[in-house]
């Protein structure tokens, strides 16, 4: 809601008038202190008067001038999270004429999560308790209070209600390539695909599109062209995922089915042949080996299909034991369940060694990041109180600040454990579905049916060599293909760009459908 210049005027000279009142108020003499220490630059002997003023106010206005002082000083010396207690305390009280700073806490607490990620929890537990009308929001923290709005329905699944919060962050606001992304996301699940590939093309260019933004939108524009079959410009965002980024092996295997739907056998071997290298040993994509089976199937390679369905048992039979024994063992242990993928991913882990391919995949995801973020963040405050603490005395702000960060670390780790858990048992049941999928395949191949819309490949080599080339780089027309066989090496510089030259079998007498054996 617009307000007009005379009456900001009106509303900034009656916050100023309180506070001088409030300033010349018995008892004051705390506060007081803090305004001159702060105006000096003190800030850590201005946060000990603002927390003595804060602890024994003599009037509500006291508390919230307090609880402003106290964010600011925090803020001023570094300490994020602990700033952003006392200006989450001012925002709940909401806005009116008694809390002049609601809007300028709920901005500082915007600037402090761009800066160090408050999480998730944390911010939708504000913004569902801060009591306002949203068109009541400043404009400055929109972004920041709209897009976590947006996120919470989003994960009820309340689309439509998420939308209208996504659409309302400024396209000025850092939240703003967020909220465009999510917009796609929602508006692919209603079958607007074209719509969905207009937001996350807005997404890459938008306000706050750091790197990994840009890629998830990259990588959802090549599923929304996957899914409505344009498997080759599919293929040309794909390709844009860099080599070096986290997303760059899913792109790898996703694209492997496209190139399946293709017809493009060779290119699909070539692209396991990347997901397989023993440089990616911990990486957890076991439905590589279905499809790499159906794709010797197509081609009538029998004995290639049974190698393919014996290496997925062997290698994720102990990683079903291994899960289905961590699942029971953690099952209510929320906190743990997080320090079990801690520990995992700080290389302090010994147990369940063969589901580390499991647990590789949750360190990497979203509520393992967010909740590992709030972790160290709050360790980190932690130890420079230990440093600045002394010079508080015996006030008890250190202790106040302390406990909060320790509550802090017991929330994030309680949410993402919660969230591994989930995942992990998900993992569970998705290799029991892919277990279930070899044996369909087994049988397949042993009734030697092989899907009718195979068309042959053009081989220009008949021959069982295994050679690779540009995978998923664009071919020049002028450019020189280097083949050479391939003896069981790999190449770290070559990963992503195999492809096999292998020849179709099923044409050749002896081998048609149906000539496979028991």
């Amino acid at each position: 809601m617009n307000i007009s210049a005379h009456k900001k005027f009106r509303l900034v000279a009656a916050a100023v008038a309180a506070q001088v009142s409030l300033m010349s108020t018995a008892g004051m003499a705390n506060y007081q202190a803090g305004q001159q220490l702060m105006a000096r630059r003190d800030y850590v002997g201005a946060a000990g008067e603002y927390f003595q003023s804060y602890s024994s106010p003599k009037s509500a206005q006291e508390k919230i001038y307090s609880e402003w002082g106290l964010g600011k000083s925090l803020q001023s010396l570094g300490f994020y999270y602990s700033a952003s207690k006392y200006f989450s305390q001012v925002v709940r009280r909401g806005p009116g004429p008694g809390n002049p700073y609601f809007r300028r806490a709920l901005e500082e607490l915007g600037t402090i999560n761009n800066t160090a990620a408050l999480g998730q929890s944390h911010i939708v537990q504000l913004v569902r308790g801060s009591n306002v009308a949203p068109e009541n929001i400043p404009g400055a923290a929109r972004g920041f209070y709209f897009y976590y709005l947006g996120a919470e329905s989003f994960e009820q699944q309340k689309f439509e209600k998420a939308a209208d919060f996504f659409k309302r962050v400024p396209s000025g606001s850092s939240y703003f390539a967020k909220a465009q992304f999510h917009l796609g996301v929602i508006a692919n699940r209603a079958g607007a695909h074209s719509r969905a590939i207009s937001y996350f093309e807005a997404t890459r260019g938008a306000s706050g599109a750091d790197e990994w933004v840009r890629e998830q939108a990259n990588l959802n524009i090549a599923r929304v062209h996957y899914e409505t079959k344009n498997f080759s410009q599919s293929l040309q965002f794909y390709a844009q995922i860099p080599r070096e980024s986290d997303n760059w092996l899913e792109a790898i295997f996703e694209s492997g089915w496209a190139f399946f739907l293709m017809t493009k056998h060779n290119n699909v071997l070539g692209n396991i042949h990347t997901l397989h290298s023993p440089f990616f040993e911990n990486r957890f994509f076991p439905e590589s080996y279905i499809l790499q089976a159906i794709t010797y199937l197509r081609l009538c390679r029998y004995d290639e299909v049974q190698a393919s369905l014996e290496k997925f048992r062997d290698r994720y039979k102990p990683v079903f034991k291994d899960i289905s024994g961590l699942l029971t063992e953690y099952k209510g242990k929320k906190s743990e369940m997080f320090r079990l993928v801690y520990d995992y991913r700080n290389g302090n882990l010994n147990s369940f060694r063969s589901a580390w391919s499991i647990l590789d995949a949750l360190s990497r995801s979203d509520a393992y990041k967010e909740s590992a973020r709030a972790v160290r963040y709050s360790d980190a405050e932690i130890a420079r109180l230990s440093g600045i603490g002394g010079k508080w005395g015996s006030s008890g702000l250190t202790e106040d600040l302390k406990d909060f960060l320790s509550k802090k670390k017991q929330v994030a780790k309680a949410d993402s454990g919660d969230k591994l858990f989930d995942q992990a048992a998900a993992s569970l049941e998705y290799l029991r579905t892919l277990s279930n999928q070899t044996k369909l395949i087994q049988a397949d191949m042993f009734e030697g049916r092989v899907d009718t819309i195979r068309r042959s490949l053009n081989v220009t080599q008949a021959n069982d060599r295994k050679v690779f080339i540009g995978g998923l780089q664009p071919l020049q027309i002028d450019q020189q293909l280097e083949y050479w066989p391939f003896q069981g090496e790999y190449w770290e510089d070559e990963l992503g760009y195999y492809v096999y030259n292998l020849d179709d079998k099923c044409n050749m007498p002896g081998n048609k459908p149906g000539a496979a054996k028991k």
